[in-house]
């Protein structure tokens, strides 16, 4: 092309058609460029995490002030159903915002255990947390309180339920709640 000792032409500037990718403008910086990769990493991370988390270990960003500690401590007998070998207890435990409409629908005998929360509707705030505790065994959890809530309700599917024992209701007034859960019902654990 060109032969020897002829002097080669200045590039010339690129018109207004040309395609950017050959402009001469800088290329971004090797941090700029890296950022671009992270930020998506790290925004999936992120939610992943989030999905993993359990929601009740999860602070309320607002209102909320306070924290709700519930224990339950099955005992040998635990769910017995009357034939004298206990079995796992399945435990719900939430709060509601309306204490008088919960147990309308607690008390009615005609409500299977997986219609109760869909037929307190909104009443019940936030998603109900579920567990099992084994015979002889504690569990206990750590709710943050709902500003709206007025009381948080502890559930036992009890195979032989009797009387209202199979759930315990108690104000979010109060910071802890420890029961018992017996063959039919639950009791009150007592102070030590």
């Amino acid at each position: 092309m060109f032969a020897s000792g002829e002097l080669r032409e200045r590039c010339k500037p690129l018109t207004a058609n040309e395609s950017r990718a050959y402009s001469r403008s800088s290329m971004p910086s090797l941090l700029t460029r890296i950022s671009r990769l992270v930020r998506p990493a790290l925004a999936m991370w992120l939610l992943a995490g989030l999905a993993v988390w359990p929601a009740h270990a999860i602070p309320m960003p607002f209102g909320g002030k306070g924290k709700v500690k519930v224990t339950v401590t099955a005992a040998a007998d635990c769910n017995n159903c009357g034939s004298g070998t206990a079995s796992a207890l399945k435990l719900r435990v939430f709060m509601v915002a309306d204490e008088a409409a919960l147990r309308t629908v607690l008390n009615n005998k005609g409500l299977g255990w997986s219609k109760q929360i869909d037929a307190a509707g909104a009443n019940v705030l936030g998603k109900p947390l579920e567990d099992f505790v084994a015979p002889g065994a504690t569990k206990e959890w750590v709710l943050p309180k709902d500003p709206k809530a007025t009381v948080v309700v502890v559930e036992g599917n009890f195979c032989k339920r009797t009387g209202a024992g199979w759930y315990w209701i108690q104000p979010v007034k109060q910071k802890s709640l420890k029961l018992t859960a017996g063959a039919t019902s639950f009791t009150l654990t007592p102070e030590k």
